[in-house]
């Protein structure tokens, strides 16, 4: 395994990391990087030799390395195709407090009660083969919410030091970024989402690992609350962009099963 730092110039206030097992696709990720018009670092974590089994373990790795104000984990399979969007991605997080989140796709209650989902996807980024739209609405600038997703969030670095991710609660390569979330809506700090229309060439994967994944965030989350001194609110719903559920043993339950239903039926 390879870890590898790329500088831009010694002003940097952003630290860019990513986890890559697809050198092809980081490549493009750091062609894209180059073009943007502001100083920052990149922290490649080489994982084509599988040293980590999971997100969390990997970013965790090289969190002392990073000596910026800020940060953003990054997929390898983004781009950034206009030159100001890092610019603009690092202005909204100095709106941010510490413990605060910032994500480029986010989950909100749906505001339509008799839909099917309970979550509403706010997100301008274009993913998939088709670079479709994620989001259910066009909006600008920052809306509160309710977790993001893990392809392009960041915050204050001192986020992320103080309150590592839990390489227990995701030992995959899924939710690291909602699990974090949780925590800091938990212990009184805000998630929220931003209008960049940036390219996520994956659309994502929901497996057995991803499933079981959410349901032992919702079992641990719902009592999570009795157990953190700092905790000022109960999470009593995850809401994400590929699916929510309630907390309690009997909706985190169902929603599993009727997952884990449609998985090995090929709908996912």
């Amino acid at each position: 395994m390879e870890e590898w730092k790329q500088r831009k110039t010694e002003a940097a206030e952003v630290t860019v990391v990513c986890c890559y097992n697809d050198s092809g696709q980081y490549e493009t990720l750091c062609a894209s990087l180059k073009q943007q018009d502001i100083e920052y670092e990149l922290i490649g974590i080489d994982n084509r030799g599988q040293k980590f089994s999971s997100c969390s373990s990997a970013l965790n790795s090289v969190a002392d390395q990073i000596k910026t104000e800020y940060v953003i984990y990054s997929h390898q399979d983004i781009e950034l195709p206009e030159a100001d969007m890092l610019a603009r991605f690092v202005e909204y997080l100095r709106g941010l407090s510490t413990g605060d989140i910032l994500g480029v796709a986010g989950a909100v209650e749906n505001p339509d009660k008799h839909a099917k989902n309970m979550e509403y996807v706010l997100s301008n980024i274009r993913h998939g083969s088709e670079l479709r739209v994620a989001g259910e609405e066009d909006f600008t600038g920052v809306r509160k919410c309710d977790t993001v997703d893990e392809c392009f969030f960041g915050g204050r670095t001192e986020t992320f030091v103080s309150a590592p991710f839990d390489e227990k609660l995701c030992d995959n390569w899924h939710l690291c970024a909602v699990e974090r979330c949780l925590f800091a809506r938990m212990t009184g700090h805000q998630v929220y989402v931003c209008d960049l229309p940036l390219i996520h060439r994956s659309g994502g994967t929901i497996n057995h690992a991803y499933n079981e994944g959410f349901r032992r965030l919702a079992r641990y989350y719902h009592t999570a609350d009795k157990r953190c001194p700092q905790a000022v609110e109960k999470i009593a719903c995850i809401r994400t962009v590929c699916g929510s559920s309630r907390t309690d043993w009997l909706h985190r339950t169902a929603f599993y099963l009727k997952r884990e239903l449609l998985i090995r039926m090929h709908r996912y």
